[in-house]
């Protein structure tokens, strides 16, 4: 249960206070969150069309973000917030909201079921759930929560503030930074996939004896793996958030503020710069270098550097306008193909000619 007042509380505290109340009671309470057209009268709305803002006034919902833009009718019954960019108001007040925690207990700060060798380190108020594993010489920061069945191997780092759920792997040696957020069956630090075959083609395995190093705000989806380096650290900056499934090999630097949606896969020793983005189930190979401000489409294919900011997509990539005009004409070929054997025919021309 949120009351206008707790968010109006929020709005103090925000770096950049982009949220403005506008009318109504602070007294006002919502339960929930949900869309205009499920909205009842314990519903806090965000709405960014007059068309929404109808169907949550209709619905009596309490209290209502809305965006600048729209003419909001005088005496409107609901408590009513005013935003110019409706999404990073979502992303300011829906963790008043968010109840996963509660998959935790926070109550019971360190589980008796929980294996902590006694040279870990753990920082103030941290949370160990059932059965988790801290090994030797671990640190876990100020703040932290380790969920249960999480293991973190001797001599990782976990930074404060940081979120590792449920049965997440934190190799050793491996770093991760502070208000990062691990979700379930996540892998950091596995070896990387080196081997080195023989005359008889049989493949030795070369050991990987780095580690994984993640910079602060990092946010990785359910099922993500990020294999340790060979010798030195394959590295993830800070702010870059990375979707379910995806998979990020040895070596790799990914640089601070990136997007990867679902699948996205990267092979070794490549470098991604600061601030780009990756559709879902795009690859990209090995031993090249991406610089800042890219975007790619999704499942699209990098095998080659691109030293360019701007939009690419397709396999073989190209830039995107190029690519768009590619997905047009391949509709053609077929019609393209027949009308040229018809001309190659009138001309008496062979095939092979």
């Amino acid at each position: 249960m949120i009351t206008a007042e707790v968010i109006v509380d929020l709005i103090k505290n925000l770096p950049t206070p982009d949220l403005t109340h506008t009318s109504g009671s602070l007294q006002a309470v919502a339960t929930k969150v949900l869309p205009p057209e499920l909205a009842d009268k314990e519903t806090l709305v965000f709405v960014s069309k007059m068309e929404q803002l109808e169907t949550a006034l209709k619905a009596q919902a309490p209290i209502i973000v809305a965006h600048k833009s729209l003419s909001i009718p005088q005496d409107v019954p609901a408590t009513m917030f005013s935003t110019p960019n409706v999404q990073l108001a979502m992303a300011a007040i829906l963790p008043l909201f968010d109840g996963k925690m509660n998959r935790f207990n926070q109550e019971q700060k360190i589980h008796p079921t929980a294996c902590i060798h006694e040279t870990a380190h753990l920082g103030e108020n941290v949370c160990v759930g059932p059965f988790a594993v801290i090994g030797e010489h671990a640190r876990v920061g100020n703040y932290a929560t380790i969920g249960s069945h999480a293991v973190i191997e001797p001599f990782a780092q976990i930074g404060d503030h940081t979120l590792i759920h449920p049965q997440v792997f934190v190799g050793a040696h491996c770093e991760v930074g502070a208000h990062c957020e691990l979700h379930p069956h996540v892998t950091i630090g596995a070896d990387g996939f080196a081997f080195a075959p023989t005359r008889e083609g049989v493949h030795k395995k070369i050991p990987q004896i780095g580690k994984v190093v993640l910079g602060d705000w990092v946010e990785l989806g359910a099922s993500v793996t990020v294999d340790r380096a060979a010798l030195t650290e394959t590295r993830i900056g800070k702010g870059t958030k990375i979707d379910n499934l995806s998979h990020v090999a040895h070596n790799v630097v990914i640089g601070e503020h990136c997007v990867m949606a679902a699948g996205f896969k990267v092979a070794g020793s490549t470098k991604i710069g600061n601030h780009c983005m990756f559709g879902g189930d795009c690859v990209v190979t090995d031993h090249v270098t991406i610089c800042d401000k890219v975007m790619v489409g999704g499942r699209s294919g990098v095998s080659n550097d691109i030293t360019t900011p701007g939009a690419y997509a397709g396999y073989p990539l190209e830039p995107l306008r190029d690519n768009m005009k590619t997905l047009v004409s391949m509709r053609h070929i077929t019609r393209m193909k027949k009308e040229i054997s018809r001309i190659a025919k009138h001309l008496g021309m062979k095939e092979e000619e």
